[in-house]
């Protein structure tokens, strides 16, 4: 009998969550300086260019969303060890928590703000996402950028038409599928933020509590199948 997908694991999960990390790098880069949320190689590289060109003002606002975003790794680290009761994963649903109320915090801040104390927000909060939900159906995904996605839809694309093997012809698809859950997010962002600028925040804070509320029946039903199992 095969064993059923978790909810974390499963492909809608995956896109959904990698629409979202476009939803808010195209965000970032429209209304924060062009600097990105979660794609910290873009970020290192613009610090080298700042450097170069003797940019010194405007390190900061690079800097310390690669810091915030290293410290939500930690966090999800923390969370997995003190949260994560009889292994049934409630952590996730601290941390989705925790992001809701980010994006909802940032809807209010308006452009006059300094990017540097707003980035830093959302690039924990992209940490947070991606340290939680890394596998789709077993495989190691991205949901926050999509370099490594599209490098293996082109590899098991190849893999696939060269040796007919259905395992690879599945992983193109869940990879094809990823990568343009996050270009539709991109692009999905970029027109709501013509019409509501920085509030486009609390489309994203709306979609991400509909899915809290996904990922609470999820849990709950585990919690439950645990409990009847241990009577």
């Amino acid at each position: 009998m095969q064993k059923e997908i978790g909810f974390h694991d499963r492909l809608s999960t995956a896109m959904f969550l990698t629409f979202l990390g476009g939803f808010l790098d195209a965000y970032c880069v429209i209304l924060r300086g062009g600097v990105f949320a979660s794609a910290q190689t873009g970020n290192i590289v613009f610090i080298g260019l700042d450097i170069a060109t003797n940019q010194w003002a405007q390190l900061p606002e690079k800097i310390l969303p690669i810091i915030s975003f290293g410290f939500g790794v930690i966090i999800v680290q923390l969370a997995k060890r003190h949260f994560n009761t009889g292994g049934l994963n409630v952590w996730r649903l601290w941390l989705l928590g925790f992001q809701i109320i980010a994006l909802v915090v940032v809807g209010f801040l308006s452009t006059a703000i300094p990017n540097m104390f707003v980035t830093p927000i959302l690039s924990m909060s992209m940490a947070m996402q991606l340290a939680s939900y890394s596998t789709v159906n077993g495989y190691p995904y991205a949901n926050a950028f999509t370099t490594g996605n599209y490098k293996k839809l082109i590899e098991n694309t190849y893999l696939y038409l060269a040796t007919k093997e259905k395992n690879y012809q599945q992983k193109a698809r869940y990879f094809g599928l990823i990568v343009g859950s996050f270009f539709i997010g991109t692009i999905s962002s970029g027109l709501i933020v013509k019409l509501i600028n920085v509030r486009t925040a609390w489309i994203a804070a709306i979609m991400l509590t509909v899915f809290f509320g996904f990922q609470l029946y999820f849990t709950e039903e585990v919690i439950a199948e645990t409990k009847h199992m241990q009577r």
